[in-house]
């Protein structure tokens, strides 16, 4: 089973790394203003806030198998259309019918899997790392056909949306063939993530949420800036040759990911979910701290290789956190509560960082983004100092009745 889940996440992973690290890079290239690119990058978050309504449908109407299967069908067929899409209106009409199915893609990606293994804190790991490899994929696949064929890997997304669709379709064929987990209600309240919600109040609670929402509104700051300097440094330093390598050069944080996912049951065990989290909202910060230099180009390629602590210490700790803290059919309502809480980030850190460069002169560098990366950076710190103090769960996660 572990092997199966692996693929799965494998194939979910690869789907939206063909379109998510070079999305704002691609949409500058189209000739989008800063503000059109933010708007486009914000739809993700738009659609994760209906997240609650997604998990009521895998906890109590719709195996999530099904769902999975659907949702890659969806997601082909939205990439074709982006494919096409040349103008500002049809590439955010195009943006926000993806994460429409892409959302609740990854929803039920970890749904299943936590409902199929029989230990998620010491497996979940082994698992979500192939979602690692799986993201990283697309952009050394393209790379070496561009080497091959001679093609310009700025050129055009159509090659990279035809792709994702293909893996798309692999993704809802092969959902098929995974047990069916039949919703599990217990009926005793009908609306499952209000419940999940109820289930889980408290401090502690709170903390992660402000903590999930903080990083999750910084975020976009890194997704959209990052490329874009690197593209800048890349090309002043090799010129467009040198810009080529961009896709690949971004993958150095997830070939850090993977270390620190087999690592993470053994981070586990040893300094346990706080300090997991603690590690990896601390060197959140670091990033951005580096970042917000600007430059010399190492420097700058150094902040990914921390990418893996901040996924797998911070990020995929909390949503074992969660999970730990409900039984029953509620664990893929607490999961959608999760994504709730990063599409209210996500949403408002895109426009927030697009509001930023269009607001923000030009520094040293020739570039408005050390400045919005340090803004992130003095923000992350005051969520770090809160969740410090704040976020302190209890060693045994608390049985609740659905």
């Amino acid at each position: 089973m572990i092997a199966r889940l692996a693929l799965m996440l494998f194939l979910q992973n690869a789907v939206n790394g063909v379109l998510v690290p070079m999305f704002s890079v691609r949409l500058e290239d189209m000739g989008f203003t800063p503000w059109q690119v933010a708007m486009c990058s914000a739809t993700n978050g738009i659609i994760a806030m209906a997240a609650p309504l997604m998990g009521q449908v895998a906890d109590r109407w719709l195996a999530p198998n099904r769902c999975l299967a659907f949702c890659g069908v969806w997601c082909a067929l939205a990439m074709v259309g982006m494919a096409f899409a040349k103008t500002y209106p049809a590439m955010l009409a195009g943006a926000l019918i993806y994460w429409v199915g892409a959302v609740p893609m990854s929803l039920m990606s970890s749904s299943i899997a936590f409902s199929l293994l029989e230990n998620p804190e010491r497996d979940f790991g082994k698992v979500r790392v192939w979602g690692t490899i799986g993201w990283m994929t697309p952009a050394w696949v393209l790379l070496a056909w561009s080497k091959v064929v001679g093609w310009d890997t700025h050129a055009s997304m159509t090659p990279y949306l035809f792709l994702g669709a293909g893996l798309a379709l692999v993704l809802g064929a092969f959902a098929l063939t995974l047990p069916a987990t039949r919703p599990r209600s217990t009926g005793v309240a009908r609306v499952a993530p209000l419940a999940a919600l109820q289930s889980i109040r408290g401090t502690t609670f709170y903390c992660f949420i402000l903590a999930i929402f903080g990083w999750c509104l910084v975020h976009p700051f890194n997704v959209q800036g990052t490329p874009i300097l690197l593209k800048g440094l890349l090309t002043e330093s090799g010129g467009e040759r040198a810009a080529g390598w961009l896709p690949a050069i971004l993958t150095l944080g997830q070939i850090n990911e993977i270390g620190t996912m087999l690592l993470f049951p053994l981070v586990i065990r040893t300094i346990g979910k706080r300090g997991s989290m603690i590690l990896g909202l601390g060197a959140w910060l670091v990033t951005l701290l580096m970042l917000s230099a600007g430059q010399p180009l190492g420097l700058v390629i150094g902040s990914l290789l921390l990418n893996g602590l901040v996924i797998t210490n911070f990020l995929m700790a909390g949503q074992v956190y969660l999970n730990g803290e409900v039984t029953g059919d509620l664990r893929a309502s607490v999961q959608s509560l999760f994504f709730t809480v990063q599409g209210f980030g996500l949403m408002a850190g895109n426009l927030v960082f697009g509001a930023l460069r269009d607001v923000i002169p030009e520094g040293d560098f020739g570039s408005d983004l050390p400045a919005i990366f340090f803004i992130g950076a003095v923000i992350t710190g005051v969520i770090y100092l809160v969740f410090l103090v704040g976020f302190r769960p209890g060693a045994v996660p608390r049985p609740v009745e659905a």
